[in-house]
């Protein structure tokens, strides 16, 4: 991830490996948790912008895909917890929620948006 390259170059990349995990569940999972761990660490470094993740997560959550779900389910919870859970991220989050993949719902389900 470079810092200003908006979210083409990301969502092209992850797309591509999202069809490495065609048929691999646990797989896409393991990889969905990499995933959030890296953007994590770029954004440590000054690296990735907030709309560009939202963008890349609304997109690769529209799919119905098993492994571009669960990739937009680690990139809402990374850029939701990085923007405290602005109303962008909620909506992205409740959008995941209503996901046709079982295991993305249950990924977006596992988010806490607030502590009481």
């Amino acid at each position: 991830m470079r810092k200003n390259a908006g979210p083409d170059p990301l969502h092209s990349a992850l797309v591509r490996l999202a069809r490495l995990h065609e048929g691999r569940p646990v797989l896409a999972s393991r990889t969905a948790q990499t995933l959030a761990t890296r953007v994590t660490y770029a954004h440590r470094n000054g690296i990735g912008d907030t709309d560009t993740l939202l963008t890349v997560a609304a997109r690769l959550g529209d799919t119905g895909d098993t492994a571009e779900g669960l990739f937009a389910a680690a990139l809402t919870a990374t850029g939701g917890a990085r923007t405290a859970w602005t109303g962008p991220w909620r909506t992205q989050l409740r959008l995941l929620r209503q996901h046709p993949v079982p295991d993305v719902r249950d990924a977006a389900y596992a988010e806490v948006t607030a502590h009481e």
